[in-house]
């Protein structure tokens, strides 16, 4: 018996060691990807500039040529909101994660939303409206929630006819942020999707609903007198097509 105890205590030392050092490889690699996320987005934010340099020049380009610029410039844009949903993600999962939140007036935030994405719809022919007093003032983190509301109108762009109306109003002591549009709504399988990250993979296509898990723990990290933030999909839009909501308390 004292011989088998010595076994199982080496055996039992063995796997801790193990243990550590598959520990270690895992936390090194997870390293090394976090920093190639962040050089393949910053190499990203430079072409973005770059491409978005050139719609100064595009009028005297075929129009072909303009929806192909215009196509590329979404797909970056869809790869960068990608990129810093992943990057947040993993901060969220491995206790990195700060939120840093301030007041901000909220028309001017969007408007400057609006601006960033101005050459984007304009050349997809897409109309942004804004409705939001201009003295709106809220408390939030403006680079999650930035983050937040351009992935939102980048998806709205791609599926609205003509028109997106962006609104922000206060609604039972809340800060509630609207992206619509007039295309064809969301999907129904949007609706039943369980918002458990590991369900999000759809196998068969390779598909994930990050984006709408993003937001929503972006949404719940803000926090107050006992709410939490959240967010809605309906195909309930003004204008006839999917609406996005954020609940800010």
């Amino acid at each position: 018996m004292p011989e088998l105890t010595n076994k199982t205590q080496v055996n039992n030392l063995t796997d801790t060691e193990e243990f550590k050092s598959l520990k270690n490889r895992t936390e090194q690699f997870n390293a090394v990807l976090m920093s190639f996320i962040h050089d393949i987005k910053n190499s990203l934010l430079m072409s973005l500039s770059s491409l978005e340099t050139l719609y100064y020049e595009l009028d005297q380009l075929p129009e072909q040529k303009k929806q192909s610029l215009t196509t590329i410039q979404y797909e970056l844009r869809r790869i960068n909101n990608a990129l810093i949903q992943l990057l947040s993600l993993y901060k969220m999962q491995t206790n990195l994660f700060s939120i840093h939140i301030d007041q901000h007036n909220v028309y001017d935030f969007l408007d400057e939303l609006i601006i960033n994405n101005r050459p984007l719809n304009s050349q997809s022919g897409i109309q942004i409206d804004l409705q939001c007093n201009e003295e709106l003032d809220w408390f939030f983190d403006r680079d999650l929630i930035a983050t937040l509301i351009n992935s939102s109108v980048n998806n709205a762009i791609r599926y609205a006819r003509h028109n997106i109306r962006l609104s922000a109003h206060i609604n039972h002591n809340q800060l509630n942020i609207t992206i619509e549009d007039d295309g064809d709504g969301y999907p129904q399988k949007m609706f039943t999707q369980k918002e458990d990250l590991e369900t999000l993979i759809n196998a068969s296509t390779g598909s994930t609903g990050l984006g709408l898990y993003f937001a929503q723990k972006i949404a719940s990290l803000h926090r107050n007198r006992g709410k939490q933030g959240l967010t809605q999909i309906d195909n309930q839009s003004s204008l006839g097509g999917g609406r996005f909501s954020l609940f800010l308390p």
